[in-house]
């Protein structure tokens, strides 16, 4: 599988006939074959996850289809983006051409993807993390735990061949609980940290992390903006 790191949370994974785009919101995209089946997910309508921009690239590929969390509703363009749209809420099934969808509920805004594409399963997070925040209070940060684990924990029983989880450095001593917890409690053969705010050295702080040695060969390491992985999964 070829996996393209857009930029933030941004990627796209290419398999087959299938091409993937998750949470892109500026930056380049490759060039993909218009013959394609294109699926651009959105997990959420915050600035950093979802720009309109993207029903533009239905100009350029005629099998374009969106699927975007129900906050985002009602920000196409035109009755023809409409028509390639479909807006999806948390704890639900969804059946495509050639994939299936599946969504958890976010503990910010939106949801999770669960996208099954033949043979192969890829897990997009946008937003679904273990939010930990020194600032807030004591039942705030039981209250975010509770929720994560229980998201998480639907994932048990499905072997994820690629996940894209965040790794964000704002939490402080709290940067990988989110990573941690879902890397020990998931069947992930490959995971790509994001959500990373340009501060791509809270990879190493994580391979230096002791917590993180059951699954630190697993974790990739994104750089920059515009690499390119083959994962062969």
């Amino acid at each position: 599988m070829k996996v393209t790191y857009l930029e933030h949370s941004g990627f796209a994974a290419e398999y087959k006939e299938y091409v993937l785009i998750f949470d892109w919101y500026r930056g380049s995209l490759p060039e993909f074959d218009q013959q394609k089946k294109i699926y651009v997910f959105a997990s959420h309508s915050h600035y950093d996850h979802f720009n309109k921009k993207i029903f533009g690239w239905s100009e350029q590929y005629p099998d374009v289809r969106y699927i975007l969390s129900a906050d985002i509703a009602g920000k196409e363009q035109s009755e023809k983006q409409s028509e390639r749209t479909v807006y999806v809420t948390a704890n639900k099934k969804y059946d495509f051409d050639g994939i299936k969808v599946q969504t958890l509920q976010s503990t910010d805004e939106g949801v999770a993807f669960i996208v099954y594409m033949e043979d192969k399963v890829i897990y997009h997070a946008g937003d679904l993390n273990w939010w930990h925040w020194e600032e807030e209070t004591e039942s705030y940060n039981e209250q975010m735990r509770q929720d994560y684990q229980r998201e998480i924990d639907k994932l048990k029983d499905i072997v994820i061949d690629i996940a894209f989880v965040p790794l964000d450095p704002r939490q402080e001593n709290q940067y990988a609980w989110g990573m941690d917890y879902f890397m020990k409690h998931t069947h992930t053969k490959y995971v790509f940290p994001m959500h990373m705010w340009g501060d791509y050295e809270v990879y190493d702080r994580l391979m230096e992390n002791p917590e993180a040695e059951p699954y630190k060969d697993r974790v990739i390491e994104v750089k920059e903006p515009g690499q390119v992985f083959e994962v062969n999964v």
